[in-house]
């Protein structure tokens, strides 16, 4: 897709994915032909699903009756295009097996790209940054000891986010146009329309006043790191709010701006609530939008624009964050046991800056661009070899030659192997415990099998009728674009093409609901 750099971009942010690949490019499509306007890229909030074959789909935390292969594997095989280059960040539904594959990110298929477990990226001049899986606080303190076969526990666990990777965004300094979670930071509900949101999550009520609802370690990184925009979804409902910040992030106290010592700006007299106003237009403030799963009726796209952004419509390294990652590197573990972490998160020096600099000129072609290495390393599901309509599940993680590449590019040795008792043991070893976390390997422990370790309403409901009503009426552009991927049939392409076509210009806009008046 290598379009040339232009001045301005149209992002389309989507909710859940679930695999529907084909319906949310047609809704985009839709969209571009009734409006006139190009749509420059896509980002999707988790449960995206890149799903290649049968064997993935035993890698994906969920009852085995809602797994189905939906349409990733397509563009996986190259038997369709991605029509807009893709972003997405991993959920609480994702293939285990692949995401693992792709750790610091990389072609997930042509033009479709994983942020990573944690990662920043910068696309048309826009920074974009992104934290994968949901929070566990039984698991956020471990290393990353998941790996094929799973079992039942660990196939829930291996998306749980762990503290190595938030450490590692607690590391940023530079300013964040854009940041990405799959669950909500905690206490966000309470700065948006709280009663509009209990009226479509009404079970949502005795977490959201306990504040239990939402996670702690996004909460951290929303503080720190004060993005422009936060988009999420994973709770299946569209939900705005204006988060204040009312103390200095990250990039304030790396640039010693106002942190201490220093009156604040008198706020004008008036009523309170034009007082309030004044005081918030005074300070950072971030825009939080969350959205729905993609169905008929339901707000799971909002296009966002970002005029002043000028850049390559193309996906490039942040040198910040590679930075982060050479300094870091030693910090990953494969066992249980995590490794110990620094007490402060301190940003990248001038010298590791400029040695990522210089790493990218050398092996990198002179360019911060991402090279477009996608290689497949897995089977394409077949729907005509009968073979392929069951999987079974993998007996080892696979090596991605993106992820070998982009390590050698950046100088560290490949860390992501499960043999042995290797995994962990640059850390290990500097802290003197070598022998007994490389047992911890292979021993069986209890935590592993958690089979009621997610909430009653959280895990189900992903694939189960949660009982909700549409947000409002039916879209008829969106209707027509999703009836024609319906099961049993439904419209042929063309038809549901030109039905969308027809029906855009009297329809509703799924962009209706701007982030500020939630």
């Amino acid at each position: 897709m290598g379009d040339p750099s232009k001045r301005g971009l149209r992002i389309a942010i989507e909710g859940c994915g679930h695999g529907e690949l084909d319906k949310i490019y047609e809704t985009m499509a839709a969209l571009e032909r009734r409006d006139g306007r190009k749509i420059d890229l896509l980002i999707c909030c988790g449960d995206f699903q890149a799903v290649r074959n049968m064997d993935d789909l035993e890698c994906m935390a969920c009852p085995p009756k809602y797994r189905h292969i939906a349409t990733f594997w397509k563009y996986y095989a190259g038997q369709a295009k991605a029509p807009y280059p893709t972003l997405f960040i991993g959920g609480n539904h994702e293939a285990a097996n692949h995401l693992w594959e792709l750790y610091h990110g990389g072609w997930a298929a042509p033009d479709i790209f994983f942020l990573g477990y944690a990662g920043v990226v910068r696309f048309g001049g826009v920074r974009i940054g992104g934290l994968s899986g949901i929070y566990k606080e039984q698991h956020y303190q471990l290393g990353h000891y998941e790996h094929p076969p799973y079992n039942p526990g660990s196939l829930r666990s291996a998306y749980h986010i762990r503290e190595l990777e938030v450490h590692r965004l607690l590391r940023l300094r530079q300013p964040l146009d854009v940041f990405l979670s799959h669950d909500w930071p905690q206490g966000i509900a309470r700065h948006g329309d709280l009663d509009r949101l209990l009226q479509r999550k009404s079970f949502l009520r005795r977490e959201i006043a306990d504040n239990s609802l939402g996670s702690p370690p996004a909460a951290q990184l929303l503080d720190a790191l004060q993005p422009s925009y936060w988009f999420s979804a994973h709770l299946h409902t569209k939900f705005a709010a204006l988060y204040v910040h009312h103390k200095p992030g990250n990039q304030a106290a790396q640039q010693g701006q106002q942190a201490q010592g220093q009156q604040a700006t008198p706020v004008a007299a008036g009523p309170p609530q034009e007082q309030q106003q004044q005081a918030q237009q005074q300070q950072p403030a971030t825009r939080f939008l969350s959205l729905d799963k993609c169905l008929p009726g339901r707000s799971f796209l909002q296009v966002i624009d970002f005029p002043e952004a000028d850049g390559p419509l193309e996906f490039s390294y942040d040198t910040e964050w590679l930075a982060v990652l050479r300094a870091t590197h030693g910090l990953l573990s494969l066992q249980r046991r995590a490794a110990p972490l620094p007490r402060d998160a301190p940003p990248p020096s001038a010298e590791e800056l400029a040695e990522v600099e210089r790493l990218l000129a050398e092996r990198n072609n002179g360019s911060a661009a991402v090279p477009r290495s996608f290689v497949p390393t897995a089977p394409v599901f077949d729907p005509a070899n009968p073979q392929m309509r069951t999987g079974r599940m993998p007996q080892r993680a696979q090596r991605n030659p993106q992820t070998v590449a982009f390590l050698d590019m950046l100088g560290l040795p490949y860390n992501l192997d499960y043999s042995g008792a290797g995994a962990g043991a640059a850390w290990a070893g500097a802290a003197g415990g070598g022998a007994a976390t490389a047992g911890l390997q292979g021993a069986p422990n209890p935590e592993e099998i958690e089979l009621d370790d997610e909430a009653a309403g959280e895990e189900d409901t992903d694939f189960v009728d949660d009982g909700d009503e549409p947000d409002g009426p039916v879209d008829p552009a969106l209707a027509a674009v999703l009836a024609g991927g319906s099961a049993g049939g439904g419209a042929s392409p063309a038809a549901a093409a030109a039905a969308a076509a027809a029906a855009a210009a009297a329809a509703g806009n799924p962009e209706e609901i701007a982030l500020d008046d939630e």
